[in-house]
């Protein structure tokens, strides 16, 4: 019998079990933009981050990978593992990176959140069959709160901001895709395989460094280590697992969570302040991703 629902309306309907696993992947991805900050802070350049965050991500990934390929045919999902590799992974991993120079854990997260918004905005662009008032008002919304973030009288900076955004929109069109991939084709199986390519798209950059590894402190080590196979891989595992179980617009609930739990660590670890021109953006681009969801949870 499952256990009593936690959470029920017109939005979402999750058990104890799932809403705490949802919890964890927040707290997990949340944590994801504390390391890159840290790591910065400890002297570390940011496509050396990435570069390591993907090898360590790919190292863990890897058995996974290879015991979905007895299901999965390699060659089918060939393109889809580079396309994804890089828009969901090497580029947008590089573009928060080099934001996290300048932005904070927090500031980081919010501007993340951006990609439902950015996603329901490609979706009724390019498919007439999914516009909906909801999903424009949504965007307005939400680009509202992005331009008080971001806009003249913005507390942010404006490059690191514009490089979010472009992060953001490189998982909504990775998104898009994914969502209208043939029934054939697996997309834990692409994620998985996208997260290896990634590793090797990214390899490379290595070379710019005579002393790549040496050089890291061990507490660079761990948070690497963290960032790469629990903030990575193992949440991505578990998030693709909860969302077979729950669907993808219950699962969208995250992105409430994720700016939640990334602030939170911030305040807590980097002494991060939340500003209210901060405050009351991130509540707009919440609200947007409340608008953008909702018509898509009633069709």
């Amino acid at each position: 019998m499952d256990r009593p629902l936690l959470l029920k309306g017109p939005f979402f309907i999750m058990n104890t079990k799932d809403f705490l696993t949802l919890l964890s992947v927040s707290l997990l991805w949340g944590a994801s933009f504390l390391f890159l900050r840290l790591l910065v802070l400890d002297g570390l350049e940011p496509l050396q981050i990435v570069s390591i965050r993907m090898i360590l991500a790919a190292l863990f990934i890897a058995p996974f990978f290879i015991r979905k390929m007895k299901k999965h045919s390699f060659y089918d999902h060939g393109f889809s593992f580079l396309l994804i590799g890089l828009l969901n992974t090497a580029l947008p991993f590089t573009m928060f990176a080099y934001a996290s120079v300048s932005l904070g854990a927090g500031s980081l997260s919010i501007l993340q959140a951006t990609v439902p918004i950015l996603t329901a905005l490609i979706l009724f662009t390019l498919y007439k069959g999914e516009f909906s008032y909801f999903k424009l008002s949504g965007v307005m919304i939400g680009f509202a709160g992005l331009f008080l973030l971001v806009g003249p009288s913005g507390n942010l900076d404006l490059f690191a901001s514009i490089l979010c955004v472009v992060a953001s929109l490189s998982y909504a069109i990775a998104g898009v895709y994914l969502a209208k991939t043939p029934a054939k084709i697996s997309n834990s199986f692409i994620g998985m395989g996208s997260i290896i390519v990634g590793a090797f798209l990214m390899a490379p950059f290595l070379l710019n460094y005579s002393n790549p590894f040496t050089t890291i402190s061990t507490t660079s080590w761990l948070y690497l280590a963290l960032l790469g196979v629990v903030n990575t891989s193992l949440a991505y595992v578990i998030f693709i697992k909860l969302i077979k179980r729950i669907g993808p617009i219950n699962s969208s609930f995250v992105t409430y969570l994720v700016p939640v739990s990334s602030i939170s660590l911030g305040i807590i670890i980097l002494d991060e302040t939340l500003t209210t021109d901060m405050l009351f953006g991130a509540m707009l681009i919440f609200l947007g991703v409340f608008f953008a969801n909702k018509k898509a949870n009633q069709s």
